[in-house]
C-alpha cells in the first residue's frame, strides 16, 4: 500500500504554528511541501520528481492538513496520518 512506504520512508515531520504549511522530509534527502491557507489556495510540491517526495506526491489523492495533523490520501485508497511532535 502506499501509505505504508510513505510512513517508512518518513525521517520528520515539521508544521508551522498556523498549520497551514507542513513539510515531510524523506530518509532520501527529498522533501514534500505542503501548503493549505484557503480553498483556493491548496497544493503539495516535491523537491524533485525523481525522488521519494515525487513518488509520493504522484500517488496522492488528496491531504487534509489542520491543528490535528496531516493525513495524506493515495491513489489505492490507503491513508497516512502524520502528528507534529509536542514542543
Amino acid at each position: 500500500m502506499l501509505a505504508e512506504f510513505a510512513k517508512t520512508e518518513v525521517a520528520r515531520y515539521v508544521v508551522n504554528a498556523a498549520f497551514n504549511q507542513a513539510v515531510l522530509f524523506f530518509k532520501d534527502g527529498s522533501h514534500l511541501n505542503f501548503e493549505h491557507t484557503s480553498r483556493e489556495n491548496r497544493w503539495a510540491k516535491p523537491s524533485a520528481d525523481a525522488t521519494t517526495a515525487g513518488e509520493v506526491c504522484r500517488s496522492l489523492a488528496q491531504f487534509r492538513l489542520n491543528a490535528k495533523h496531516l493525513q495524506l490520501f493515495f491513489t489505492d485508497g490507503s491513508d497516512a496520518e502524520f502528528i507534529a511532535a509536542a514542543s
